[in-house]
């Protein structure tokens, strides 16, 4: 099944920062690698070595995966043969993923900062089960509505295997509060195609920056 890009949600997740006049992106791509994405992992792995292909290279990405927890395996960086060596080895695991939780906290901890830089999030998921511990309804909705405040773009692409999971909500009411791009696929086929035009956009909407 081709991807659509759109104007609504659900796989790809981006934020922009409150310093409005950068052009040089902070992307924090965040991948799922529960089980909501096991079966499209190898095409997840060339999704993301295309989307750093077609990033022009003065923009930093950091690595993060929501498979059971948050872990940041790349920090913020320009190399780009460390992203893709490490994205190389992400590996599918079982269980849900802590979707809501990791977004606030890479917000947090590497997006709140980034002055100098315009923060975006790429989050990669499935459709599958959700665990965030930490994060409630009513502390993300209010994250949200912080995001939109702060000139946020949310862009999303989803894996959508099992049905209407909450990671595809969660990215679905993301993606709409901040006016940003959407694909969907039903497997991983269209993901190298996806992530390249999605990276194209991006680069496109940097240069367009006030």
């Amino acid at each position: 099944m081709k991807a659509r890009l759109g104007s609504a949600a659900a796989v790809l997740v981006l934020v922009l920062a409150p310093n409005l006049s950068a052009t040089s992106m902070r992307v924090a791509l965040l991948v799922d690698t529960s089980s909501g994405t096991s079966r499209a992992i190898t095409q997840i792995r060339s999704g993301i070595a295309a989307f750093l292909d077609a990033l022009p290279p003065e923009h930093e990405v950091l690595l993060v995966t929501t498979g059971r927890r948050t872990q940041v395996r790349v920090p913020p960086t320009t190399d780009r043969t460390k992203l893709k060596d490490n994205a190389n080895g992400l590996m599918a695991g079982d269980g849900p993923t802590p979707l809501m939780d990791a977004l606030m906290e890479v917000d947090d901890r590497f997006m709140r900062k980034a002055n100098d830089h315009w923060p975006v999030f790429v989050l990669v998921t499935g459709d599958g089960s959700e665990s965030s511990t930490v994060t409630d309804e009513k502390a993300f909705n209010r994250w949200i509505a912080d995001i939109a405040k702060r000139g946020v773009l949310a862009n999303a692409v989803v894996l959508k295997v099992s049905g209407n999971g909450l990671p595809e909500f969660i990215a679905t009411t993301v993606v709409k509060a901040t006016g940003g791009h959407y694909a969907v696929m039903s497997n991983g086929s269209a993901m190298v195609e996806t992530m390249k035009k999605l990276a194209e956009q991006l680069t496109s909407d940097a240069v367009r920056r006030p």
